[in-house]
């Protein structure tokens, strides 16, 4: 399953609460709770991976 992606979703919150994980489903285009539905293949993973660092630069 996509446990990895889901992690970034725990990782957001972590950084800026509800906020930051809404701002994440936001960049990537996928809700959290669509999140454990799909694959932690290479093209998700940067996406995901891509999102974070935005998120980390506005939530310093």
């Amino acid at each position: 399953m996509a446990e990895k992606l889901v992690k970034f979703y725990s990782d957001a919150t972590a950084l800026g609460g509800l906020k930051a994980k809404m701002r994440l489903a936001v960049l990537t285009n996928v809700p959290s709770a669509s999140a454990n539905s799909l694959p932690d293949s290479p093209e998700n993973l940067r996406k995901f991976a891509d999102a974070m660092l935005e998120l980390k630069k506005e939530f310093k």
